[in-house]
């Protein structure tokens, strides 16, 4: 994480950025992060980008350095020749900081990941799934994360015991999802349900 700071050997105020890495995907935190950076700064334009990083920072950056992502060059740049600019952006990543803080807690998420699909129509998917966080049980709601809008309702869950032949894959299931654009859904695809909705 970068935050803004004075060097020391400068005297110049830094160009502020926040970074940060999640050990496992948080979907259902995207909308917040893009809530915030358009809320909360009052001096200049934020943006927050999801790659390989979570990423906030002044849409400046994109503006003058193209949607890359190395601004290096860009930053030095910036703080030699416009410390106005640090100062201000200085200000707003506090208050973007403080609006984070504030969120309420957002409900735990069960998760799974597509690991094979044996089955598939439009309205249900037999697949057999990994990665599970949270305790996914028959009767939850699950997204899918890179199909906008597909909804599919977890109907059966048989967990396949553990072989030394799939020991990299952690425990596996065969689960059977039933909903509207079911059959969209493909393999390697993210379902998450926030625990305690739909």
């Amino acid at each position: 994480m970068s935050i803004s700071e004075t060097k020391t050997t400068t005297g110049l105020v830094q160009l502020p950025l926040l970074g940060w890495r999640f050990s496992e995907p948080h979907p259902e935190l995207q909308e917040m992060f893009h809530s915030v950076v358009r809320e909360a700064p009052r001096n200049t334009e934020w943006s927050f980008t999801e790659r390989r990083n979570s990423l906030i920072f002044p849409s400046r950056l994109i503006t003058e350095g193209g949607p890359g992502g190395d601004w290096r060059d860009l930053r030095s740049d910036i703080e030699q020749n416009d410390q106005e600019f640090c100062a201000a952006a200085s200000k707003d990543v506090e208050r973007i900081i403080d609006a984070i803080a504030a969120q309420p807690a957002l409900p735990t998420a069960a998760r799974i990941s597509v690991f094979q699909i044996a089955k598939s129509s439009t309205d249900e998917l037999v697949c057999v799934a990994q990665g599970f966080t949270g305790e996914p049980q028959v009767g939850m709601v699950f997204q899918a994360v890179g199909v906008p809008g597909v909804k599919v309702r977890l109907t059966a869950l048989r967990w396949y015991p553990p072989r030394p032949e799939t020991k990299r894959h952690g425990p596996l299931a065969k689960v059977t999802l039933v909903g509207t654009g079911a059959g969209l859904i493909g393999r390697k695809e993210l379902l998450v349900c926030l625990l305690g909705g739909s």
